[in-house]
């Protein structure tokens, strides 16, 4: 599924699934809330104008339609028999419905997740009968918090979600180009279609062309206990290739190496973002690192055979041979077999 802002050719399909949502609240028992036509079209067209209004599409047809407030919600300023679980920034879902064809789908927590990734808070209100969204939310992790009361007076369920918002909690989610886009995703969120992240490598090769590698500790969610290259990781909110290349050099294996005018030697593409490839000829030795040891349980020096080898056994993350081979062939940063002269 892509999410993206809602538009006026849509506005009949919109129309249909909150006039489907509202039959369904009847059938549930919700026999009050959205009454009268609400959500109407002006209220459709509305949100389109202040550009609120998004959709979540798959295959071509919209598969949950939802308002995501980029504004503090002002009847949320107070609420009532419990506490918001903080005062941080977050953003509303409001006026949120999921097509009678995606139900049980998983489209509504897409929508949520999308919500997140601004600032890593979305504050919601439903009402009391609504229990299927109440159950909706409590699946994808939402907190009740209290109740406040709408402006004619009515009163309403109040929920947040809340995920760790340090700097070393988000990614930037960047475009099809790798520039930033603006937003950030919280760490344990997937990226969706339209979204990629930077990840970084860093290969130390020794001066008789021997690899530094590392093994991976065993309680790794990803290849636990495997060998793999130096050292990679995520690029952090707010970090380039460069600054994130070295501070997970230190921060895995303790090495400081001065990345000033460095840039990557390889850069590849993968389904959800761009991995970037440092090279440094250093004869390091091994026994003056620091090793992280939630993230490293070992380093050793190993050759191009030795390393190729163990992927054959398993016991090497499985990249692909040629790419290894090429790998150890960068000493020197060119990818011609004599220099120009």
């Amino acid at each position: 599924m892509v999410i993206r802002k809602a538009v006026y050719k849509e506005i009949k399909a919109i129309e249909q699934i909150y006039d489907d949502a509202r039959t369904f609240m009847r059938q549930s028992g919700n026999m009050k809330q959205w009454t009268g036509g609400y959500p109407a079209e002006a209220d459709i067209r509305s949100d389109i104008d202040n550009g609120i209004l998004y959709v979540a599409v798959d295959g071509g047809d919209i598969a949950c339609v939802f308002c995501c407030m980029d504004t503090p919600e002002p009847t949320y300023e107070k609420i009532y028999e419990g506490k918001w679980k903080d005062d941080g920034p977050y953003r509303a879902v409001h006026r949120i419905a999921v097509s009678k064809d995606h139900h049980g789908k998983g489209a509504a927590g897409l929508c949520f997740d999308f919500a997140l990734s601004f600032c890593g808070s979305v504050r919601i209100d439903t009402h009391r009968d609504n229990i299927p969204m109440q159950k909706t939310l409590i699946k994808n992790g939402f907190e009740y918090c209290g109740i406040i009361y709408l402006k004619n007076g009515d009163e309403r369920l109040a929920y947040q979600k809340t995920i760790k918002t340090e700097k070393n909690e988000l990614f930037d989610i960047l475009d099809v180009n790798g520039a930033p886009t603006g937003k950030m995703k919280p760490r344990g969120i997937p990226f969706t279609d339209g979204e990629y992240r930077r990840v970084v490598h860093i290969v130390i090769l020794s001066t008789d062309n021997k690899m530094l590698i590392q093994q991976r500790q065993f309680f790794k969610s990803g290849y636990p206990g495997q060998w793999d290259l130096t050292v990679g990781g995520s690029a952090l909110a707010g970090e380039n290739g460069r600054e994130a290349a070295q501070r997970e050099l230190e921060e895995e294996i303790g090495l400081k190496l001065d990345f000033t005018d460095v840039r990557p030697i390889i850069t590849l593409a993968f389904d959800r973002g761009f991995d970037d490839f440092f090279v440094f000829v250093k004869d390091v030795n091994i026994n003056t690192l620091v090793l992280q040891k939630e993230e490293v349980r070992d380093v050793k020096w190993a050759d191009c055979k030795t390393v190729l080898e163990m992927i054959k056994t398993g016991e090497f993350i499985p990249y692909k041979e040629d790419f290894i081979k090429i790998l150890f062939g960068l000493t020197k940063p060119t990818f011609l077999q004599t220099e120009v002269q």
